[in-house]
Formats: C-alpha cells, sequence, structure tokens
C-alpha cells in the first residue's frame, strides 16, 4: 500500500513538473512573440514617421538636420534684423499716419512675432526629432505659425487692392484712406486670421509614441480636409487676387498711355520707363510671393495622394518650409528697402549706429523746411476750393494730373514710392490741388504736351482760384 502510494505520488509530481516546465516554455514562448511584435511595432512606427533612424538609406542624417536648421536660424536672424530695422525706420523718419507705412509695419510686426515664437521651437523638434514641451506648446505652435502666415497674405492682399485703387481710381479711396480706417482694418485682418487659424489649435497635439511628435492628432480624411483649407485660403485666393488686381494695373497704365500719347519723344521716353517700372514691380511682387509658397502648397496636394513618407517627401518638405520661412526674411527688402527713402535713413543708421536718435537731424530740418512751404501752397489751394467737393471741382484733365503724378509715384522706385509726402497730401482735398500746382510748377511742358495749358491766376481779392486754359 505505501509502495503503491509513494508510486503514485511519483507519478504526479513527475506530471506536474512536466507540466510546470511546459507552462515556464509557454511563458517564455509568449514573452519572446511578445517583445518582437513590440520590436516591429516600433520599427514599423520609425519607419513610418521617417526621421527616427538616422540612416542614409531610411531618412535624413543628423547633418542633414543641423543644415537646416543652421539655414532656419539665419533666416530668423536675418528676419528678426530686417524687421526691426523697418518698424524703427517707419517710427522714427516716416508717417505712421501713410496708408503704406502701416500695412508695411503690419507685415513687420506679423513676421517677427512668427520668427521669435515659432521658428525656435521648430529647429528644436526637427533637429532633435522629438517633442520636449507639453501640448499646449504645441498647439500654439501652429496656431501661431497658421495665425501670423494668414495675416501676411491678407495684408499683402490689401496692399495689392490699395495700390490698384490708388493708381486707378484715386478720387475714390480719400474717404477710407485714413489712419483710423487702416487701423480698424488690419484690426479686422488679426480677427478673421485667429478666426480660421483657430482649427489648427483644436487638432494638433502631442502623440503618445515612443519618441513624441508635435503633429495632426486626426484621421487621413480630416487630414485631406485640412490640408485643402490651407492650400485654398492661403494660397490660391490671395494670388488670385493679387493676379486680377495687378493685371488691370497693368492694364490701367498701358491704356492709359495710348488715350494720351505724348507729343514729343521725351516725354514718351519717360512713359516707357514708367511702364517698364510698374511692370517690373507686378512680377517681382508676384513671382517672389508665389514662388515662396509654391513649394510647401506642392507638398500639400501630395502628401493626400501618397500614403507612405519617403526620404524624398522629407527631403521636399524641408526646402518647402524653408522657402516659406524665407518669406518672412524677403517681405522687409521687398516692399521697404528696395524704396528709396527707407534706403537713405538705412544707409544712416548703419553709418552713425552710435547716435541713432540724431543721426538724421539735418534731413529732419530741411523736411521742416519743405513742410512749411508746403504749408503755405496747402493754405492757397485751401482758399480755392471753399466747397470741399473735391471729385466735381477738378476737370477731367485735372484728374489725369493727379493720376499721372500716381503712376509717377509707383515708378520712382521699384516699388510704390508711397512712402513720400506725395501719397499723404493725396488723402484729402486740398492735397489734390497741391499736387496739381507742383506738377504745374515742376513739370509744366509735359503737362501743357499732354493734358493741355493750366494757369494759376490771382484776384486783387483774397479769393484765389485754379482755372484752366484749354
Amino acid at each position: 500500500m505505501l509502495i503503491h502510494s509513494s508510486n503514485t505520488h511519483l507519478l504526479l509530481s513527475n506530471e506536474m513538473c512536466k507540466s510546470r516546465q511546459i507552462d515556464i516554455k509557454q511563458i517564455i514562448n509568449n514573452r519572446i512573440y511578445a517583445s518582437t511584435m513590440n520590436n516591429l511595432t516600433i520599427i514599423n512606427n520609425n519607419n513610418n514617421i521617417n526621421i527616427s533612424e538616422h540612416d542614409d538609406s531610411n531618412g535624413p542624417s543628423l547633418h542633414t538636420q543641423y543644415i537646416f536648421a543652421g539655414a532656419w536660424i539665419l533666416i530668423a536672424v536675418a528676419g528678426i534684423i530686417g524687421n526691426s530695422l523697418v518698424i524703427f525706420i517707419a517710427i522714427r523718419f516716416e508717417k505712421l499716419s501713410n496708408v503704406t507705412n502701416c500695412f508695411i509695419v503690419n507685415l513687420a510686426i506679423t513676421d517677427i512675432v512668427f520668427l521669435v515664437f515659432c521658428m525656435p521651437l521648430l529647429v528644436v523638434q526637427y533637429t532633435l526629432d522629438h517633442w520636449y514641451f507639453n501640448e499646449t506648446f504645441c498647439k500654439l505652435l501652429h496656431f501661431t505659425s497658421f495665425l501670423s502666415v494668414l495675416v501676411t497674405v491678407l495684408t499683402l492682399v490689401i496692399m495689392t487692392i490699395d495700390r490698384y485703387i490708388y493708381i486707378a481710381h484715386p478720387f475714390e479711396n480719400i474717404k477710407w484712406r485714413k489712419p483710423k480706417t487702416v487701423f480698424l482694418l488690419s484690426l479686422i485682418i488679426w480677427l478673421l486670421s485667429c478666426a480660421f487659424a483657430s482649427p489648427f489649435y483644436f487638432h494638433y497635439g502631442v502623440s503618445n509614441e515612443v519618441y513624441k511628435q508635435c503633429q495632426l492628432l486626426t484621421d487621413d480624411h480630416v487630414q485631406k480636409q485640412l490640408r485643402i483649407y490651407t492650400i485654398t485660403l492661403y494660397y490660391f485666393i490671395p494670388l488670385t487676387i493679387i493676379l486680377i488686381c495687378y493685371a488691370r494695373l497693368l492694364y490701367y497704365v498701358y491704356s492709359k498711355e495710348n488715350k494720351c500719347k505724348p507729343k514729343t519723344k521725351s516725354n514718351h521716353v519717360k512713359w516707357s520707363k514708367r511702364r517698364r517700372a510698374v511692370t517690373k514691380m507686378v512680377a517681382i511682387v508676384t513671382l517672389v510671393f508665389s514662388l515662396c509658397w509654391l513649394p510647401l502648397t506642392v507638398f500639400m496636394l501630395s502628401a493626400n495622394f501618397l500614403s507612405s513618407r519617403t526620404a524624398f517627401l522629407y527631403y521636399f518638405k524641408m526646402i518647402a518650409n524653408s522657402f516659406a520661412y524665407l518669406n518672412s526674411a524677403v517681405n522687409p527688402i521687398l516692399y521697404a528697402f528696395l524704396n528709396r527713402s527707407f534706403r537713405n535713413n538705412c544707409e544712416n543708421i548703419l553709418s552713425k549706429p552710435t547716435c541713432l536718435s540724431f543721426c538724421c537731424k539735418s534731413d529732419d530740418k530741411q523736411q521742416q523746411q519743405q513742410q512749411q512751404q508746403q504749408q503755405q501752397q496747402l493754405e492757397i489751394s485751401k482758399q480755392s476750393d471753399p466747397n470741399n467737393q473735391t471729385n466735381n471741382y477738378y476737370s477731367k484733365k485735372e484728374k489725369n494730373i493727379i493720376i499721372d503724378n500716381n503712376i509717377q509715384l509707383l515708378s520712382n522706385d521699384i516699388l510704390e514710392n508711397d512712402f513720400s509726402d506725395a501719397e499723404y497730401e493725396a488723402q484729402d482735398p486740398a492735397g489734390l490741388s497741391k499736387v496739381i500746382i507742383n506738377n504745374m510748377n515742376h513739370n509744366n511742358d509735359y503737362s501743357r504736351e499732354h493734358y493741355g495749358n493750366f494757369l494759376i491766376t490771382t484776384t486783387t481779392t483774397n479769393d484765389r482760384h485754379l482755372t484752366t486754359s484749354l
């Protein structure tokens, strides 16, 4: 009995040992399988991100990432310096009551906000391939990026429309071309941009992967819709408006030359130079805007059709982003430093950096003397227009002088020389009279041959009026 029980106990113990061995082997196999699947998942995720493993065959190397980061840092430094100079010159030397000055300062502020806040975070993210900040910074980064881009785009569109109206319809923009109106318009631009950029604040966040990334946390369908929304709102619609305005502006300049052909060869040469200058300005503005944003637009379109993220798409995306960031540094050069007045003031600042507040004191005195002379002419012109009815007061030929003066301002530089006092003078009726007087004083021959003989007659009494003899 004892022997039988002992044998039974041995058999049971052997079976239990075998079962335990099987369980241990099963546990080990399960752990190996789970570890293998986990590694495969990590590898798969890394291949999808395509920037985790710094291998030339699968993604960019650290050397490549540092090159892009260095380029972005240079763009940020150049953009901050350039836009800061634009703001300083506009406040120190120019008139902020000037409409175009207000728009350019708005552009400079927008670019500085992007370069100071967004660019450092983008450099850290793309260089270290990891998001080290919280989710709030992630949301604010992309919200501010899209906000600054939209403010820039809308400001460029408004500037284009204003430039066209200023040249083609100078008598229709007198009432709204005021500093208060421009300030309200800039405020509306910022509010609309905040509203249109708000979807990116809610859809961006920090992913819960092995390598945390600040990215869109939505499905593919929503991402495609956001890409189409961005491309349409940020590129196609603004570019279409800009092209239409500049096309009408060119058509107006060419048609005006055909209607009012100069009688002498010298005047014909003047008109040809003005036409070439306006054409050059249109080409530069349109090409810079379209070329800076075209690569990123193409990338966003291709992302809707290509499911896998290859190394080629990564490099193309980085180059496209670089061109888009470059636009923030090009704006002050394009809209300010190509202007003669801004160039002169910038040279004065750079030549005398130790006395920024007094470096152009002599220029300020000259400007004050010019303003005193202009004020005397304004008094004469105010008396000549007691009813203050500009649109009915001036004849068609006098209006042509105003329009010709505006085109001349546009053609003095590669861009519109809108920082001078002449643009500010043309915003009120007395200023329009002054422009006509200046045109007759400084360009009588051209005015007679082109428009007819204009005479200024004064009576023995205090009434002074402007008359025309055709």
